[in-house]
């Protein structure tokens, strides 16, 4: 399925068509991932899946922007779906017995020096988000748990390694590159605050205070 209405792209730099290439290369890839129960209504969800992923990209470098777009055609040209196999990464810790058994020999194997980059990147991950949860906790109540292994609402944590190992070591040795330096305390750099910041730009919101300040009011 391709994305059919254009509209709701955003079109305003040469950085946002190249997201828009991985959105729209990861949005085929997401339209062909099988479950058990069949096809997921999240599957037809065009518009909640492009601001979900435009706003994740928006926090990359453009090298890694690149980077990325090359892992996405080389699995494309090797035949295989890395959403799919981001679904399966996470199935390590939701369901560790499964995975071992039956999705541990099918997937890409996770060399030493790749696992270890994903764990450094996930930990910085996780503490920009976790400050991002406490200056707006309103706001980050609508997003997923920070931590935990349930299979009910997948944890940040276990969504971020999942995917991540869906990256190559040149994208993952970038990804580092860019974020190893940054204050999680820095809201201009920090990347949970630029996902965010994005995020509730596309539902009309001004700024951060604006959309904790509404869904607070919400709450009363």
């Amino acid at each position: 399925m391709r994305f059919i209405n254009d509209v709701i792209k955003k079109n305003n730099t040469p950085k946002d068509r190249v997201i828009n290439r991985i959105v729209e290369l990861e949005w085929d890839m997401f339209d062909k991932v099988s479950g058990y129960g069949g096809r997921a209504a999240c599957q037809d969800e065009e518009w909640t899946f492009y601001v979900m992923r435009f706003s994740q990209f928006s926090a990359f470098s453009e090298a890694m922007l690149q980077s990325y777009t090359e892992d996405l055609l080389q699995a494309r040209k090797e035949g295989r779906n890395v959403v799919t196999e981001k679904y399966g990464y996470m199935m390590e810790y939701t369901d560790p017995i499964y995975f071992d058994l039956q999705l541990k020999p099918v997937l890409p194997q996770i060399s030493a020096a790749k696992g270890e980059l994903v764990d450094k990147i996930s930990n910085l991950l996780l503490s920009f988000e976790k400050v991002f949860n406490e200056r707006y906790p309103a706001l980050y109540g609508k997003s997923r748990p920070l931590q935990g292994t349930g299979t009910g609402n997948i944890s940040f944590q276990t969504y971020t390694l999942g995917e991540l190992k869906t990256y190559s070591q040149r994208t993952l040795e970038l990804y580092y590159q860019q974020i190893a330096g940054i204050n999680p305390a820095d809201e201009k750099q920090n990347p949970s605050f630029v996902i965010h910041r994005v995020t509730t730009a596309f539902y009309g919101y001004a700024s951060l205070e604006e959309a904790e300040a509404e869904i607070r009011n919400r709450q009363q």
